[in-house]
């Protein structure tokens, strides 16, 4: 078994008696005062965290065309000054991995899931695209939570939500996967101790990926490998915002006639959140059914939300039972 990759920030994150675990090949922090209270840092003020082990590539602007291809998502006809949420779509119409876009005059800034920086490079190898993997040589930091514009704006100007910037040592979006508002920063490594320092100034927790997860699911947002993986569809997994309309229409991208058809007659299966009753959590690979006992699908992410302070879950069911409201059982421990 190969070693765990660490960013650059592994023996800071020691220093604060971070918990650390395995993820993605990664060492990782995985809380510093709990997951709890690093949960509600961000949802009641602010909150940092490392997510340097996400995948960073610069790639050619004028290559665009050629990208535009290969995502869902119309890359090419939206303002040098955005980011763009997409999904690279396999020949079939499925999921390679959902990446964030930040797009500027000169270059375009691709950050891809740790579990898929490799296989992304490869697939943009086959179709000739050039890239500089900027992974080692970076830093990522997202500043999330309700304080933290008014905080970072102390630091560096703000741009529009889903919108990029770049400022002395900055490359930066307002983007983020927690629910609250925020910017996701890339930096050079030498440079990043001295962004925590400023940030620690105003009061921004250093927060785990224990706590990334609970805000995500909170907020109804996929983690690839659980909730999206390259079985799953774009419109399975309720992602038809990530399809550009005119592409729906006119195509134009990798896996669009088996996703046309798909759009025609309606997915069997979709993504949908789910409320359990009680306190039970219940976790991946949970069992759900209908109210007549027949199994109609299961939870691929689930967790206890702190700010709801009841559980919360994702899963995929048949169409039929994925109107909101829809009552379900779900079988944890043996019961339903």
């Amino acid at each position: 078994m190969s070693e765990s990759k660490t960013t650059s920030l592994y023996d800071f994150h020691l220093s604060k008696n971070a918990k650390v675990i395995d993820f993605a090949g990664w060492s990782m922090p995985f809380s510093y005062d709990g997951t709890l209270k690093e949960h509600h840092y961000v949802r009641e003020s602010a909150g940092y965290f490392d997510v340097s082990h996400m995948g960073r590539l610069r790639l050619n602007y004028s290559q665009i065309e050629e990208i535009n291809y290969l995502i869902c998502s119309d890359l090419k006809n939206i303002s040098n000054t955005k980011a763009l949420y997409s999904i690279f779509t396999s020949e079939d119409g499925t999921a390679i991995d959902g990446v964030i876009f930040w797009k500027f005059e000169d270059e375009l800034i691709l950050i891809c899931n740790a579990s898929n920086t490799n296989k992304i490079k490869t697939h943009l190898d086959i179709h000739s695209i050039n890239y500089e993997d900027l992974t080692t040589t970076t830093d990522l930091i997202a500043v999330q939570g309700k304080n933290a514009i008014d905080i970072v704006s102390n630091i560096m100007s703000v741009p529009e939500k889903f919108s990029t910037s770049k400022e002395g040592k900055y490359v930066y979006a307002r983007t983020g996967y927690t629910g609250e508002d925020g910017l996701e920063v890339m930096l050079d490594t030498n440079d990043t101790l001295s962004f925590i320092s400023e940030l620690e100034k105003n009061g921004v927790k250093p927060c785990g990926l224990g706590s990334r997860d609970t805000l995500r699911l909170e907020a109804g947002l996929c983690l690839y490998g659980h909730d999206l993986n390259e079985k799953i569809n774009p419109i399975e997994a309720n992602l038809l915002f990530a399809i550009s309309k005119s592409k729906r229409e006119a195509g134009g991208f990798k896996g669009w006639e088996k996703m046309k058809d798909l759009m025609n007659s309606g997915p069997k299966t979709l993504r949908v959140g789910i409320k359990p009753n009680g306190k039970i959590i219940a976790r991946e690979g949970t069992k759900i059914y209908s109210q007549d006992n027949q199994e109609i699908g299961v939870v691929t992410s689930g967790t206890f939300g702190p700010s709801l302070n009841y559980p919360v879950a994702m899963g995929y069911v048949k169409k039929e039972f994925s109107t909101i409201g829809s009552k379900l059982m779900l079988e944890v421990r043996g019961k339903k």
